[in-house]
């Protein structure tokens, strides 16, 4: 039987490990972002991608992390689901920073 893991003893270190996990960080959090959205929203992945004029697998896709979605998706997602897009760019080591919400 092979021997298991937890990922925090075998994840790549050093600063190319360290954005890469960061990066990872960043997906994961994305992909239960949209699926909450869907979910909250009372929709099923087809009901979602009609809405935004796209496939059920573009949107499986987003749930599974399997691609960076553009600006313009990030736009069509927020309005799929009756909510706005709300991009905040600040420092990182205090809250605030300049906002604007598109849509």
């Amino acid at each position: 039987m092979a021997d298991r893991h937890r990922w925090h003893e075998i994840r790549p270190s050093g600063i190319e490990g360290d954005e890469a996990y960061r990066d990872e960080m960043r997906v994961s959090e994305f992909r239960e972002l949209v699926f909450g959205v869907r979910v909250g929203a009372g929709l099923t992945q087809a009901e979602l991608a009609e809405r935004m004029g796209t496939t059920q697998s573009v949107i499986a896709r987003l749930e599974a992390g399997g691609t960076r979605p553009s600006m313009r998706t990030l736009e069509k997602l927020a309005a799929a689901v009756g909510h706005r897009l709300t991009v905040t760019i600040g420092p990182v080591d205090r809250p605030g920073g300049a906002t604007v919400s598109i849509g």
